[in-house]
């Protein structure tokens, strides 16, 4: 995987794992959905160990859902309200999205939500 090596390539290259993730889920390419998400964990690893997660916000009005969802995952412990403000949005498509952001506030809610970074 590519090393990050700024803020502004890591929300690049957030952008483009997140819009990835999001048509790999969606056409049930399971290898390029997890790879999609490996590399977003790793931009929210290394935003996080430089203080820096309140970057996302800048995604969460982000065209792609994928993008806006995912940068929501990742201002959850941090920016709560707003995060979940944007997953709520999300959980009311009709879309695999909508899965994915109903079950997060799910988990969020009931304090089982595990982050991997």
């Amino acid at each position: 995987m590519k090393q990050i090596d700024n803020i502004s390539e890591a929300l690049t290259d957030f952008r483009l794992a997140a819009a990835t993730q999001v048509v790999a889920t969606e056409s049930g390419d399971y290898k390029k959905g997890n790879n999609a998400f490996d590399r977003i964990i790793q931009i929210l690893k290394y935003l996080k160990g430089l203080g820096k997660t309140n970057e996302l916000e800048a995604l969460l009005s982000d065209s792609n859902v994928g993008v806006r969802m995912f940068a929501a995952y990742g201002l959850l412990p941090t920016y709560p309200k707003i995060a979940v403000q944007i997953l709520k949005e999300i959980s009311l498509r009709e879309d695999i999205s909508s899965l994915t952001a109903k079950t997060t506030l799910e988990q969020w809610e009931q304090n089982t939500l595990i982050y991997p970074f």
